[in-house]
């Protein structure tokens, strides 16, 4: 460990927190960490304690849940466990964009709150609100995730990741001093891989040398052949850790091969947070349980057993910003709750479905995230549920639910921005279908691409 690293850790990383006033981050972590290896009791009567609050505080601050409590006669005070849940119905992301007003606290202002948006993983993009308190929370659960993997505040990393909202920027001498004391990282903007910008960038890995790297495993894979294919013999990276599309084991291995890396799959998403992530035993992905109440349901909405895929239903129990309970994320998983080596008492997620997406290929033959389609879609005002299919490199479809409008505006918006990531030649269609699709694994593909 160098001498700058031991500094940001120890002391650098805490002077910055508390400077930006976000030293809470710590302090939750301290919290939460001491709940990694509890017992199945002490984590049911801290999962139920934060749920009763939580739930009290919609039934009296938020116009949907006060409605919908009285309606039920539902009393949050008389909950005894995430099983009582069940008396309400679920939530989705259209009941959201339907009337997101009715859905946030009247405790807050939103110019108290961050604002984001998801990218649309499972076929709907979705704006959505986080207080402070929740974003510490959020904050935590990467740090913990982190520190089990032994990576900490002033670990070197690199990102290859595709949200511009993440991406980081050194133009100022506060942003440089921000990335020293936190992250130490270089980035890769994954919606722009020229050959030239994958060059670039594998140089850079190489003269950063960095501990981690967090990325997409679509582009990473990208990356890693292009390495290959210029004989570029790269120096070791410890640990590989993805998030946003499945994981395949081809992938781990040419990870290994061209990094020297271990690899370690995780899975969030926008509006809840960094959900669950593989320990160094490698047998699934530790569900964060002091933060959520999880279900798994079948296409009934009914609860199915350990060891089957069925949809992953979260009720968040620290945004009391905006309460998202008995929320329908849209992802097909498989749960276990067997023991596990690594000492963790935590559910594991064993299987993954949803969120496939594929790389599109530019009419150059250079090639992109299918996330850049789906970001595309998200900020041309497209907010229904759609799939794109790729079928030559001059041509999409969007396919589209029959009794959903795309409107004339938003399809030449989506046109314009397709043309700016992929060239002015590509051109966009539409077809209306009256079912989106799962495959038979229960992925639902909402980018696809036939070129190969």
């Amino acid at each position: 460990m160098s001498l700058s690293e031991i500094f940001v850790r120890s002391i650098g990383n805490r002077i910055w927190l508390a400077y930006k006033g976000e030293y809470g981050i710590l302090e939750w972590y301290r919290r939460l960490a001491a709940l990694w290896m509890a017992d199945d009791e002490t984590l049911a009567d801290t999962r139920l304690r934060s749920l009763k609050a939580i739930l009290s505080h919609a039934g009296e601050t938020t116009a949907h849940y006060l409605q919908l409590f009285r309606q039920l006669s539902f009393d949050p005070r008389g909950v005894t466990s995430c099983n009582d849940l069940r008396e309400l119905p679920f939530l989705t992301k259209e009941d959201l964009n339907g009337n997101m007003d009715a859905f946030l606290s009247t405790s807050y202002t939103k110019t108290d709150l961050t604002c984001s948006s998801t990218g649309g993983s499972s076929g709907l993009p979705l704006t959505f609100y986080r207080d402070k308190a929740a974003q510490a929370v959020r904050r935590a659960q990467d740090f913990l995730f982190n520190a089990k993997l032994g990576v900490y505040p002033g670990t070197k990393r690199a990102w290859v990741w595709g949200a511009r909202m993440d991406a980081f920027s050194m133009r100022s001498l506060k942003a440089k001093i921000a990335n020293f004391l936190g992250e130490r990282a270089i980035y890769f903007f994954a919606f722009d891989a020229t050959p030239e910008k994958m060059d670039e960038f594998l140089k850079s890995l190489q003269r950063h040398r960095p501990e981690a790297v967090f990325a997409y495993p679509n582009m990473l894979a990208a990356l890693a052949q292009r390495a290959r294919e210029t004989n570029l013999v790269m120096q070791p990276i410890s640990k590989v850790i993805v998030t946003a599309e499945p994981l395949y084991n081809w992938q781990r291995e040419l990870f290994r091969q061209v990094f020297s890396a271990e690899t370690f799959e995780r899975y969030g998403a926008r509006e809840i947070g960094t959900v669950a992530s593989e320990c160094d035993q490698h047998c699934g992905m530790h569900v964060f349980e002091p933060s959520y109440c999880f279900e798994i349901i079948d296409e009934a909405g009914n609860n199915v057993p350990n060891g089957q895929m069925g949809e992953l239903v979260v009720t968040d129990l620290f945004n009391y910003a905006m309460p998202l309970v008995r929320y329908r994320t849209g992802d097909m998983v498989v749960m276990d709750d067997g023991y596990c080596s690594c000492g963790c008492t935590w559910r594991r997620i064993v299987g993954i479905g949803g969120r496939v997406v594929d790389m599109v290929t530019r009419p150059d033959g250079s090639r992109v995230e299918g996330l850049a389609i789906v970001n595309a879609l998200h900020t041309s005002g497209v907010r229904l549920r759609v799939q794109v299919v790729q079928t030559t490199p001059t041509s999409l479809i969007v396919k589209h639910l029959a009794s959903d409008r795309i409107p004339e505006p938003a399809r030449d918006a989506f046109a314009k921005r397709i043309r700016e990531t992929l060239g002015d030649a590509v051109t966009v269609s539409y077809e209306p279908v009256e079912q989106l699709r799962y495959d038979p694994s229960g992925k639902y593909r909402y980018v696809t691409s036939e070129c190969r």
